[in-house]
């Protein structure tokens, strides 16, 4: 992973960590319909602005609250494995690809803050603050290929919401596979691009006239055809769980491996607020889930614009989308799926302190 080639006659040394960051983001981002986006991947056509980093600091939280932490609970004694500090073999490493706004690499870093995190992403992130030493950002894409350069080199790997960029998301996984070490572990986190309804099954009209239309599956719907053309792979976070098992079956050897469907209520429900025991973590799962969505319409208009709706047409439908996340009048729900597999460690491999590696791997 490497910086982007620049002009011989600039040197990136001679700049200071602030020009530099506003160099990169000049080679790597291009300005579309008002808003900044990637210029290097033409799968991936979200944004990579402030306003979009944002709304993923929003989903971030709304995650760690769903999921009880940085990850899936049953992943949590092999991340601590992985992450224990080691005295001989230098310092862990942790990668997340299609960082975003870096949320996770800077909680994995203040969590870990004996392992060195790096986050990778098409663009770069926009930190309010200073991230912690230990993190690092590259600009890259994983398309370009990731184990012939780091073969048995992480200890952690994450990996989400990013299947929209990936061409060949089989051949990362297995490219992921061979850049972890031993006993290291892999992180997937995925958004089912639809909303389901009270009974947990999908909304399928897509017709104001249709019973069942809501304005979010019409716009959620409409923008994954726009990038179902750009990538026909682009719901291939659906295979995970079947490929990881073709792979062991393959010969990858996988200690464990497991697959997880997180159900996160479109906002609160009158109702369910008024239930004893309250359950705030739940609670502020789905109201974290309402803002995040809230403002997907925005983050979707210059994709929809870019694949040949009308200005006017979109607008709309954003402010119905709007209106109807304000309203909430209808209960639905969003599935988050889940994936982690433990590569094999060789037999008779010394199992680390995990009690000194630092602290528990999952907060609220």
């Amino acid at each position: 992973m490497s910086a982007p080639d620049v002009d011989d006659s600039v040197s990136m040394t001679s700049l200071d960590s602030e020009e530099q960051s506003r160099m990169e983001k000049h080679l790597v981002t291009q300005t579309v319909h008002g808003r900044v986006l990637n210029n290097t991947n033409e799968k991936y056509m979200l944004p990579a602005d402030t306003e979009e980093h944002g709304r993923l600091d929003i989903q971030h939280e709304m995650l760690k609250a769903a999921l009880g932490g940085l990850y899936t609970r049953p992943a949590a004694p092999a991340v601590r494995r992985a992450l224990s500090s080691r005295k001989d073999d230098g310092s862990p490493m942790v990668l997340d690809i299609g960082t975003g706004s870096g949320s996770w690499v800077v909680d994995m870093a203040r969590q870990y803050p004996h392992a060195e995190v790096i986050g990778m992403d098409l663009a770069p992130p926009n930190f309010a603050v200073a991230p912690p030493p230990n993190v690092r950002i590259e600009c890259d894409d994983a398309n370009l290929g990731l184990s012939q350069y780091f073969p048995e080199s992480f200890d952690v790997v994450h990996c989400r919401c990013i299947t929209t960029g990936i061409i060949n998301y089989r051949t990362l996984l297995e490219q992921i596979y061979a850049a972890l070490r031993p006993g290291g572990v892999l992180l997937t986190v995925d958004c089912d691009m639809l909303v389901y309804s009270e009974k947990q099954e999908p909304i399928l009209a897509l017709n104001e006239n249709e019973e069942g239309f809501t304005w979010m599956n019409k716009i959620l719907v409409s923008a994954f055809e726009a990038i179902s053309a750009r990538n026909p792979n682009a719901k291939a976070y659906l295979q995970t769980s079947k490929w990881l098992k073709e792979m062991e079956e393959a010969g990858c050897q996988w200690e464990e491996r497991g697959e997880k469907a997180v159900w996160v209520p479109l906002g609160t429900w009158p109702e369910e607020l008024n239930k004893e025991p309250v359950n705030k973590r739940a609670h502020l799962a789905a109201e974290l889930m309402r803002e995040d969505f809230y403002r997907m319409g925005a983050t979707l208009r210059p994709l929809l614009l870019m694949s040949g709706h009308f200005e006017e047409t979109v607008d709309r439908w954003i402010r119905m989308q709007e209106a109807e996340l304000r309203d909430l009048k209808e209960k639905m729900y969003v599935k988050w799926i889940v994936n982690w597999a433990v590569k094999k460690k060789p037999s008779g491999s010394p199992e680390p302190d995990v009690q000194k590696s630092g602290p528990p791997a999952m907060e609220s």
